[in-house]
């Protein structure tokens, strides 16, 4: 029998269904007509995945075209953040890390890394070998979310050759992300980190494909058609200045003098075209290769940054070393300019000179009698240049070396297209002295004294340059007064070789301001040098073809080690020089002994002369 009671909790439980009824009816309502178009998209989302394609990064090639840096093929381990959201399939992450062989906690926190963007994909393993490409494509299934993708790898065809300045490549860091989402980048890309790699990576990134494909609920593929796709582009050929056979003698040249030479150290050295300044050839020893980066050999990369020979500095930019003797032919040049000598002048050669009661000794004290300035750039007389030091220190200013010295370009970088550029070195003066040793107690430390100018006139002292200055300013008296800017890149070429962009005016060019004159008894001096009786790197250079004939000077540079440096500098043919190189070998002993050789080996790859006509080591400061 109905109650009253029981036709009450009757009633509320039909209302209680219902308002039950009611809102299930709303919510149907909602999710089909209100939210249906947000709905299907999510499905579509789903069903359709849009995967992208690695686009090949440009080529960088020699000025004939031949490869420096070219691409290879191979397949990574990617997957996409939004596909495990909320901690989703952590199991797989923690399967796929013993597979790769590494921490799953490095996995999970690239994955956390991902913005969620069903476009970009998180890499987690590049260029997996081929037992684990075989094992993921086997079990794609166990899987989900996880896929292979082709991606392009750089080749380092050279080695070590050029590393220092093609840099290599490497993954977008968290400090730099910002700044390439800003110009584009997903984040996820591999960027050029170093050299000519990162100063052109506008130009070398490619631009990444897209291709769309319907996918099952496991995200595998549904059939080989693409719903949609857009080809990805590769970048842009890097075309440099750089002669490939003249690049591998040099850095083969550098190695074979710090080994044989026996220095602990290391050695640097610059070919160039004197009249345009483009590179030809640059290199320094110790050396690494661009792989170990590229690849992330943690083990290796630690063993390079903790090396006491520091591989990793590439001291043709960034070495600083006394110039020794090559600068002798700024001395030369300073004085014929500010008439504290002619041309014709004649000049006392002792092996030892007293000046403010100090006795300056000349190389092995040894004597030449009277001399020009050609004949005391041939023998390479100290104590001739000694007294043009004391009457530089004996003028008002005090700076007139030192200004001749920055007309060459010495003082300030050079220019040259690497990121971070080059070293300024130093050019010592008064002025400079006073702020070095401004917290010395005692004044004299920052007093200019005569012994301070006579050091000078022999590229000793404080001065300190670098093998790419030292090219440059004898580029400078090789071409007429030129100080060039020196330039590794040439052209942007696109794919096909087609030119898109040429660097050849990139720098402007200074003048020396010197007369023919005064550059003719330069040249004269550096060609006796080279060549003449007495010269002291004849050895070398004196059996030469007429046709390759060299001009230069050599360098014995004393420094803290107590081992002296050895340099040499010169430029050929001497009729119309086509090539100026400058080496130095750290530890290296005299100038004629180590880094001649080294340049004359270095000629002979872009003069193509026979390296056996080059001669042997010579006694020479």
């Amino acid at each position: 029998m109905l109650t009253p009671r029981s036709a009450v909790r009757i009633a509320t439980l039909g209302g209680i269904i219902f308002v039950c009824l009611g809102i299930l009816l709303v919510r149907l309502w909602f999710l089909q007509v209100v939210s249906e178009e947000r709905y299907a998209e999510r499905a579509d989302a789903n069903r359709l995945r849009t995967v992208r394609q690695d686009a090949a990064r440009g080529a960088i090639v020699d000025r004939r075209g031949r490869p420096i840096v070219v691409n290879r093929t191979g397949l990574s381990v990617v997957a996409r953040a939004q596909d495990f959201e909320d901690g989703r399939h952590r199991g797989v992450l923690r399967r796929l890390a013993r597979v790769l062989g590494v921490p799953p906690a490095d996995l999970i926190e690239k994955i956390a890394e991902g913005t969620g963007s069903p476009v970009e994909t998180i890499t987690l393993k590049e260029d997996v070998d081929g037992p684990t490409r075989l094992y993921l494509a086997e079990r794609r299934r166990d899987f989900p979310g996880v896929r292979l993708e082709q991606t392009f790898r750089r080749d380092y065809p050279l080695k070590t050759a050029l590393a220092h300045v093609v840099g290599y490549t490497g993954p977008i860091t968290a400090e730099t992300l910002k700044d390439y989402r800003a110009k584009g980048y997903l984040g996820d890309e591999t960027v050029g980190t170093s050299g000519l790699e990162a100063e052109y990576e506008e130009y070398l990134a490619g631009k990444p494909g897209e291709a769309v494909v319907e996918v099952d609920s496991a995200g595998e593929p549904l059939g080989r058609q693409l719903l949609s796709s857009t080809a990805s582009q590769q970048g842009k050929t890097l075309e440099l200045a750089v002669d490939l056979p003249t690049q591998t003698a040099l850095a083969a040249a550098l190695e074979q003098r710090v080994a044989e030479s026996g220095s602990p150290g290391g050695a640097a050295g610059v070919a160039m075209d004197p009249t345009t300044g483009e590179v030809l050839a640059i290199a320094s020893y110790p050396t690494y290769e661009p792989d170990t980066f590229s690849d992330g050999r943690p083990r290796e990369v630690d063993r390079l940054l903790n090396d006491a020979r520091r591989p990793l500095l590439n001291r043709a930019v960034g070495g600083l070393y006394p110039a020794a003797s090559t600068f002798k032919v700024v001395t030369a040049a300073a004085a014929l300019r500010r008439g504290f000598l002619r041309p014709t002048d004649i000049l006392a050669s002792p092996g030892e000179l007293t000046l403010y009661k100090q006795v300056f000794r000349g190389f092995e004290s040894r004597s030449w009698g009277d001399i020009d300035v050609r004949r005391a750039l041939e023998v390479s007389s100290d104590t001739f240049f000694y007294q043009l030091g004391d009457r530089f220190y004996r003028d008002t200013t005090r700076t007139g070396l030192q200004d001749e010295a920055r007309r060459f370009g010495l003082g300030r970088a050079t220019g040259i297209d690497l990121p971070g550029g080059d070293e300024d070195g130093i050019v010592p003066d008064p002025a400079w002295k006073r702020r070095a040793f401004q917290d010395s107690p005692d004044p004299l430390d920052r007093t200019w004294k005569p012994g301070d100018s006579i050091n000078l006139s022999t590229g000793q002292g404080n001065l300190l340059v670098t093998p790419l200055q030292m090219a440059t300013a004898y580029a400078s008296i090789a071409n007429g007064g030129r100080v060039v800017t020196p330039t590794i890149a040439r052209r942007i070429l696109d794919p096909s070789g087609r030119p898109l962009l040429s660097f050849a005016k990139r720098g402007p060019n200074r003048t020396t301001d010197l007369s023919p004159e005064v550059l003719s008894v330069l040249r004269d001096g550096l060609i006796a040098a080279a060549n003449g009786a007495d010269g002291t790197s004849s050895a070398v250079f004196g059996g030469l073809p007429a046709s390759v004939r060299v001009a230069g000077k050599t360098g014995t540079a004393e420094n803290e080690t107590g081992v002296d440096h050895s340099w040499y500098v010169g430029y050929a043919p001497v009729e119309a020089p086509t090539i100026v190189v400058a080496v130095v070998v750290e530890q290296g002993g005299q100038g004629a002994n180590a880094a001649a050789p080294a340049v004359c080996q270095t000629m002979a790859a872009y003069l193509t002369f026979d390296v056996e006509e080059c001669g042997g080591g010579a006694t020479a400061n």
